[in-house]
């Protein structure tokens, strides 16, 4: 019987085809908003070992990083040593150990899915922006016009079998446009924006905390 997919070893498939076809574009998509940003202090929530690295945007920009993987923390700080302005290993259901409104800039990328209680893990993510700074983060697309579940209870099943693992379970908190706009809301965000990517297999939003806040 295939094991449940091993979060560390899913790291290394993301750059393979089938699997590139869909973060690709989330990629792209992070380093367009860093771009666009003012950010300076840029965080990475459920970073793995943080393979995106070297296509964001590197000058004027400290990012740091932070997940529950040792395995993934170790490599990341392997990889891009003094780079990192920090990389830190989190404890699950834990407070993020940084200061309230730390950073300019949060990016958490396909994690938010994986969590059967979203909202505590979302409110750490508002809090640890200053006021004023933005949210990115992209989830698999549930909508009821999207071809990802039958995809993944076939196609990407079938490759997951073949590579040892299954994907049954991984999702616990599966969400569409209306259901992410409204948990981004019922955060305390504003100015929030849901699109589709990835052959709208992805929805990638971006917030803002208020500066009132």
């Amino acid at each position: 019987m295939p094991e449940a997919v091993d979060y560390f070893s899913n790291h290394q498939l993301k750059l393979r085809f089938p699997w590139r076809l869909y973060h690709g574009p989330l990629v792209s998509t992070a380093a367009r908003v860093v771009r666009e940003s003012s950010a300076a202090e840029v965080l990475n929530v459920g970073s793995g070992p943080f393979f995106e690295f070297s296509s964001l945007p590197q000058e004027g920009r400290r990012y740091t990083i932070c997940d529950i993987e040792p395995r993934a923390i170790s490599l990341a700080r392997s990889l891009h040593g003094e780079r990192l302005a920090g990389a830190d290993v989190l404890r699950p259901d834990a407070p993020l150990p940084y200061a309230d409104g730390r950073f300019d800039l949060v990016l958490s990328m396909d994690v938010i899915e994986h969590l059967p209680r979203p909202e505590p893990w979302l409110a750490e993510l508002v809090r640890v922006l200053r006021p004023g700074g933005t949210l990115f983060l992209t989830t698999p697309n549930y909508g009821s016009f999207s071809l990802l579940p039958w995809i993944e209870k076939t196609v990407l099943e079938a490759i997951a079998r073949m590579q040892g693992f299954t994907r049954r379970g991984l999702h616990p908190t599966p969400f569409d446009k209306s259901s992410l706009m409204s948990t981004l809301r019922e955060a305390g965000t504003t100015d929030i924006q849901v699109n589709t990517i990835s052959f709208g297999w992805v929805l990638a939003a971006t917030a803002r905390r208020p500066h009132d806040s």
